[in-house]
């Protein structure tokens, strides 16, 4: 009892000091993530007795950020319009064909060497790093061309987060399998139909939120709909073998292009409880946060990041140098923030005992912190422009 009581404490706390945040970062337009994660990192380094002031169970911060990631990706999905996919969405598919490619490739090969861990290990790394926060990019207020390619992007490239780590898990288990062949017959199907079964289960919940919001509305109910199928989509794919994030992906895409009765006040609502996880997440985040705090480390971690802003630039300039001027292609470079799919990863895999596992789960949180802050320099800069 005395435990839960302390957990609800936290909770309360930690959302009257997020919603603050949120309101100062809006007032000096930079992304109120950044704030949240620091003001999380802060609270983790508090200690009392000579324990941490805050302790939050690992299985509640996986299931916390999971259930805030399918309302988070639903809530971003179902206000993009159609039309700005059919202008944008080759080209940020192209870009996250392109950057997965060089990340796995050429970032796997700078930490193996950087970090002195195992090609496994450093693969593993890297595929925890191909995705792009889209609950930041969202919710930035940065009219660019290339924000928008940065949004679709993060939207294609996060279930690659989410499913690229643990295929590299299996692999480490079933590479003893002299056939090559066989290796890539064993994961390629799984994760086609990893893929389809997320679309197919998007589209079938929305469907059938669909039917239910346009000829039920009420104004209690309706918007409890949404949550509740938000929710469902996710489970329901990932239980059948599929992508959670496809799924509440497919369904935002669908419910946000249909006509609905009172679609703005039900899309209102689900974004109150949306934003709650959100604080809660990122918070949190902060907290869990256990990086080494010495010369090293630091002169490590950001060699190491700026590597990896150097992959994503050749990454970004090879897939859109045709179309993209100079700014925006460094604009677009800058726009790799770390959210909550990578939080989710992390949690799960804080129990896994890999060796260079400890060194890659520190230099994740390192890079969480430092992509926010780049992310939030070069919006601001970009304004500025």
């Amino acid at each position: 009892m005395q435990e839960a009581l302390l957990i609800i404490t936290t909770i309360a706390v930690f959302l009257f000091i997020g919603v603050l945040c949120s309101w100062i970062g809006k007032l000096l337009k930079i992304p109120d993530m950044l704030l949240l994660i620091l003001v999380g990192l802060a609270f983790g380094k508090l200690e009392f007795q000579g324990a941490p002031l805050v302790q939050i169970p690992e299985v509640f911060l996986a299931s916390l950020s999971i259930l805030a990631l399918a309302l988070v990706v639903f809530d971003g999905t179902a206000r993009l319009r159609l039309r700005e996919l059919d202008i944008f969405s080759l080209k940020a598919t192209r870009l996250t064909f392109i950057f997965t490619v060089f990340i796995l490739v050429l970032f796997t090969i700078t930490s193996h060497y950087v970090l002195a861990i195992p090609w496994w290990s450093s693969l593993l790394f890297a595929a925890i790093m191909t995705g792009t926060s889209s609950e930041a990019l969202m919710h930035l207020n940065v009219k660019s061309k290339a924000v928008t390619i940065a949004k679709l992007e993060s939207i294609f490239n996060t279930p690659i987060t989410l499913i690229l780590p643990f295929i590299v898990l299996d692999l480490m288990k079933n590479i003893k399998t002299p056939v090559i062949s066989e290796i890539i017959t064993a994961q390629l199907t799984p994760f086609v139909l990893n893929i389809i079964i997320g679309l197919g289960t998007g589209v079938f919940v929305g469907l059938i939120l669909f039917k239910l919001v346009q000829h039920a509305y009420a104004e209690v109910y309706s918007p409890l709909a949404v949550i509740v199928a938000a929710l469902l989509a996710y489970v329901l794919a990932e239980n059948l073998g599929g992508s959670g994030v496809l799924s509440v992906t497919a369904l935002g895409l669908f419910f946000g292009n249909v006509y609905v009765k009172e679609k703005i006040t039900i899309l209102g609502i689900e974004s109150v409880l949306t934003k709650i996880l959100y604080i809660l997440v990122f918070m949190l985040t902060g907290v869990a946060i256990n990086m080494p705090i010495n010369k090293q480390f630091l002169l490590t971690s950001a060699a190491l990041f700026a590597s990896y802003l150097a992959i994503r630039f050749l990454a970004v300039w090879a897939s859109l140098r045709k179309e993209n001027n100079l700014s925006e292609i460094l604009l677009l470079t800058l726009m790799t923030p770390k959210g909550l799919a990578t939080a989710a990863v992390v949690f799960t895999l804080l129990t896994r005992n890999i060796e260079g596992m400890a060194i890659v789960l520190d230099m994740t949180f390192a890079f969480i912190l430092y992509s926010n802050i780049i992310t939030s320099i070069g919006a601001w800069v970009y304004r500025r422009t």
